[in-house]
C-alpha cells in the first residue's frame, strides 16, 4: 500500500513539474511578443529601437533624481531645513518633497549616522 502511494505522487509531482515547464515555455514566448510589440510602438512614437524611456517613479533608477531629472543636494536640502525640524518639514520641503517619505528617512538616517543631526523623538530631529 505505501508503495503505491509513492509511486502516485511520484507520479504527481513529474505531472506537475511538466505542466510548470510548459507555463514557464508560455511565459517566455509571451514576454517575447511584447517585446516585439514594445519594438514596434516606440518606432511608431519616433524612439530609437531598443531604447524604451523609463516612466518617472516607476522605477529604483528613476527614485535618485529630484524635479526635471536632476540629482538633489541634500548638503543644500539640510542647510534650508530649520534648526528643528520634523519628517512633515521635510516633505513639505520643495526640493526634498519630490521624494517619497520612506527615502527621506532615509536620509535622515543617514544623516544622523554621519553626526550632522541628532533625533529628538520620533520623526523629529536636530541639527548639530
Amino acid at each position: 500500500m505505501a508503495t503505491d502511494l509513492k509511486v502516485s505522487v511520484r507520479r504527481q509531482i513529474d505531472r506537475l513539474r511538466k505542466e510548470l515547464a510548459a507555463a514557464t515555455g508560455q511565459v517566455a514566448a509571451l514576454r517575447d511578443e511584447i517585446r516585439k510589440y514594445e519594438l514596434v510602438h516606440d518606432m511608431l512614437d519616433g524612439r530609437k529601437a531598443g531604447r524604451r524611456s523609463r516612466q518617472r517613479g516607476s522605477e529604483v533608477g528613476a527614485l535618485k533624481r529630484g524635479p526635471r531629472g536632476a540629482m538633489i543636494d541634500w548638503n543644500a536640502v539640510l542647510a534650508t531645513l530649520p534648526e528643528q525640524f520634523s519628517l512633515d518639514t521635510m516633505v513639505a520641503h520643495e526640493t526634498a518633497g519630490q521624494k517619497p517619505r520612506v527615502y527621506l528617512r532615509q536620509v535622515a538616517v543617514r544623516w544622523s549616522k554621519e553626526g550632522r543631526i541628532k533625533r529628538t523623538g520620533r520623526g523629529t530631529y536636530q541639527k548639530t
